[in-house]
């Protein structure tokens, strides 16, 4: 079965969007010209697969190991979007996504989650919709996905920009492209279920993942809320909390309500501090952003590291530049680097890197959202004391924050110790909005 939708009221062409999604087949813009479409318009959809209950939980038995497994309580259809989206130079770029969709029997009105990743690498095949955990793990993010669904939220968890693109690697620990893609998967999110976004042709869907149904989209009843929480992890936490500084110049009607940052590396100059194996990948991003004769790696990175800089950061993923680069700073930095980051005087020093660290920095734009900061207080990527000062600048301009501190935990495993947290913070604020009391299921 094939759709074919073009200039047709706004009502049929919702029909026949749901009428595609049914069907379990492809959706697919009028392609061609990216730059001609508005942000968040829905290029591309196709059907993934439809898990139970009892599936989801199993397969996130690995994620949530040594932790309390969460219920999966409802059904959830899984698909694959691209959408479109907006780099940090304002031009155009195609974004992949994964949406997974809970199964309402009754109509539902619940929330759009739009999930950011933590570092996978930067090359193509990084992404982490790529993720055989199986393989290779980078973070369960399909079984954590799943779990947050299961609960009852539509959940949305798009690859960063640059992904998928042969013309530009990810944009690592940038404030605009990251903020870009996720306000632009919660509009896709909310296209795609209420039938906006694009005119729109279908062919048969390929195959579902082994976990899941195969036979097509089990019927659902559930329609995206006017509420949008963003949530990410490590840097999905900086994507996160960028989404929240630009969403009031950028998209102003998507109704962002509440941000969470868990294990978030908001501050990027604390990061190539703290966690010194990751800024190889972000010099190599700032040089491509900026070009060498604002950053050149060379100025920060020993001679051994900056002479295979793009060689290496183009072949390995994080499970093997973590394995592969020193953690301990001294080994890999330059010393007058060095000694800036850990004694001070980098603006005096290195003023152009110190200005691309400030302008990446997220979190800090005065959006006064109300923030959930999840912290493990055995983490050695963001450190406890440098959260602490997250908490304290967000206070100080008017967001309401609730900071939780897990003890004995480490960066990797704040996801699953602050899940819980998580669920029931973004239930209490979806709850709690004025104009949807009486209307929740």
């Amino acid at each position: 079965m094939s759709v074919r939708v073009m200039q047709q009221s706004p009502a049929r062409q919702a029909r026949a969007w749901r009428t595609a999604a049914v069907a379990g087949v492809v959706l697919l813009a009028a392609l061609p010209r990216i730059h001609s479409q508005v942000p968040g318009t829905v290029l591309e959809a196709e059907f993934r697969g439809a898990y139970t209950p009892a599936q989801i939980e199993e397969l996130g038995r690995p994620l949530f190991s040594g932790f309390q497994p969460p219920a999966s309580r409802l059904s959830v259809n899984s698909y694959d979007l691209k959408y479109v989206s907006t780099d940090f130079d304002g031009s155009s770029a195609v974004i992949h996504a994964q949406l997974f969709v809970p199964v309402y029997a009754a109509e539902a009105e619940r929330p759009v989650l739009v999930f950011g990743s933590g570092t996978t690498g930067i090359a193509d095949s990084c992404a982490p919709s790529l993720e055989q955990p199986e393989v290779r793990r980078w973070g369960h993010y399909r079984a954590n996905m799943l779990a947050y669904a299961g609960a009852g939220f539509i959940t949305i968890f798009p690859d960063y920009l640059g992904f998928n693109d042969p013309d530009r690697p990810q944009r690592y620990f940038s404030l605009k492209a990251e903020g870009h893609v996720m306000l632009d998967a919660a509009r896709a999110a909310r296209h795609f279920l209420t039938g906006g976004g694009s005119s729109a042709r279908g062919t048969a869907a390929t195959p579902a993942p082994t976990a899941a149904s195969q036979a097509g989209p089990l019927p659902t009843s559930v329609r995206p809320a006017p509420a949008v929480f963003t949530a990410g992890y490590s840097q999905g936490g900086h994507a996160a909390f960028a989404a929240a500084d630009l969403q009031r110049e950028y998209a102003p009607e998507v109704p962002l309500v509440g941000v969470v940052g868990i294990a978030a590396t908001t501050d990027v100059a604390a990061l190539m501090k703290e966690g010194p194996y990751y800024a190889p990948y972000i010099l190599y991003t700032y040089f491509r952003m900026y070009g060498r004769q604002v950053i050149d790696p060379a100025l920060y990175l020993q001679d051994r590291w900056a002479a295979t800089l793009e060689a290496d950061v183009e072949r390995m993923c994080v499970d093997q530049f973590q394995a592969y680069y020193p953690f301990e700073g001294r080994q890999l930095y330059r010393p007058e680097l060095y000694e800036a980051l850990h004694g001070g005087g980098l603006e005096g020093r290195f003023p152009a890197l110190a200005a691309a660290l400030k302008e990446n920095r997220s979190g800090l734009g005065g959006h006064r959202l109300p923030a959930l900061v999840i912290q493990g207080d055995d983490d050695i990527i963001v450190t406890t004391k440098t959260q602490d000062r997250l908490v304290e600048e967000l206070l100080k301009r008017g967001s309401e924050v609730r900071y939780l501190v897990f003890p004995g935990v480490r960066h990797r495993y704040t996801r699953p110790a602050g899940f819980a947290a998580s669920l029931d913070w973004m239930e209490s604020h979806f709850r709690g909005l004025p104009a949807l009391e009486g209307n929740r299921p």
